[in-house]
């Protein structure tokens, strides 16, 4: 152990370097010097056992207080320093870092595993199945007034000819049954990746599911589209994606509505809009007229001198608002048309009526004006 250098430079960090700083400049030093790149240099292999040392203090946040408090000193006379002095390449497969972190946790994502060849990423024994999503298109009328639909799916269930097991097992051929991984030597003994340590393996895979332990079904099911459900909405059907892996659960399935334009309403929220024609006529003198909702016909009236794109809320009749028993509104929003008149005497009529009007707003404007005159003099 160098007596010029304390823990925080050896791992190149400072005291006020956060566990995940520190944790990081370990590993980056660690596998620089990592015996297993550099079999015969023994420089190396000190550096590695220094850096192993300092990591193994720091780490742990009650030594690291303990170190900070008492000085390197303390950690490398009689103590906690020759505990770390006496490893070798026969012991280190059994110390531990600090907490429950293995030699093989700190270095499995630094290393691949920790060895020279990668490990494989396994298929957790008790995996959740996946879920499901399917999309379907139903029209605005079902959203509002609810409906049930037929679907089909695909689906994966466990195999019936080996239950969901991927094959027959059998004395795992690379590590022949000890667990243990033969192909290489390090400083701990790895598991051997092709059983993960048990020993046993699929020796005959299953030809029926091509080892995958899941077999695909099809199904038909009928779904409730619920009323008031937005575009884009998920309904979640619990247990009807793929089967789990051994005691894992099944997944689920969704299925997310996409709603088609209707040709009267457009659609804000839980609101409806309907664009409505009327003539002139009916908005500068006011009409009655039939309009269409969603729950039958009503009767709107159209107060006199209505302008352009004026909006008539119709309260209650538009979307209902999904769990709930209330519902949003319908606006009615009028459009003035001006009709085309190929009758001479209506043109002549109406255009004595526009001169009429001119010459009274005239007047008035003429009137007041001498009202005000009065009231100054």
């Amino acid at each position: 152990m160098s007596k010029s250098k304390d823990f925080y430079q050896i791992l190149e960090v400072s005291k006020s370097s956060t566990a995940e700083e520190i944790k990081k400049n370990y590993k980056k030093l660690a596998k620089k010097y990592h015996p297993d790149i550099h079999p015969d240099d023994k420089e190396a292999e000190i550096k590695f056992k220094e850096l192993s040392e300092a990591y193994a203090v720091l780490s742990d946040n009650e030594k690291r207080k303990d170190y900070n408090s008492l000085g390197h000193e303390a950690f490398t006379s009689s103590g906690q320093g020759n505990h770390f002095r006496n490893m070798n390449s026969e012991n280190m497969g059994s110390f531990r870092f600090g907490g429950n972190t293995s030699f093989e946790d700190i270095f499995g994502d630094a290393f691949g595993g920790g060895g020279r060849r990668a490990r494989k990423k396994r298929t957790p024994a008790n995996q959740k199945g996946e879920d499901k999503l399917y999309a379907v298109t139903v029209d605005l009328d079902d959203a509002i007034t609810g409906s049930i639909i037929e679907l089909s799916i695909t689906r994966r269930e466990k195999c019936k000819q080996c239950n969901g097991a991927t094959g027959s097992k059998g004395k795992c051929p690379d590590c022949n049954g000890t667990g243990e991984d033969q192909s290489q030597r390090s400083y701990y003994q790895e598991p051997c990746y092709n059983c993960d340590g048990t020993g046993e393996a699929i020796v005959e895979p299953c030809k029926v599911c091509g080892a995958t332990g899941l077999t695909p079904i099809f199904e038909k099911i009928k779904i409730t589209v619920p009323k008031g459900i937005r575009n884009g909405g998920k309904i979640r059907i619990s247990g009807k994606g793929d089967d789990g892996r051994g005691t894992g659960k099944t997944g689920d399935l969704y299925i997310e509505i996409n709603i088609n334009e209707h040709p009267l309403y457009t659609r804000d929220r839980d609101n409806l809009y309907l664009n409505l024609d009327v003539d002139i006529f009916e908005a500068l003198l006011g009409a009655k007229i039939t309009v269409p909702t969603p729950y039958g016909e009503v009767a709107l009236n159209i107060p006199k001198g209505s302008d352009n794109n004026q909006k008539f809320r119709l309260k209650s009749r538009g979307m209902p608002k999904i769990k709930s028993a209330e519902f949003g509104d319908l606006y009615i929003v009028i459009h003035v048309k001006t009709p085309k008149i190929e009758d001479e005497k209506i043109i002549n009529d109406l255009q004595a009526i526009m001169d009429r009007t001119k010459r009274l707003d005239r007047s008035s404007i003429l009137d007041e004006g001498m009202i005000k005159r009065d009231v100054t003099s």
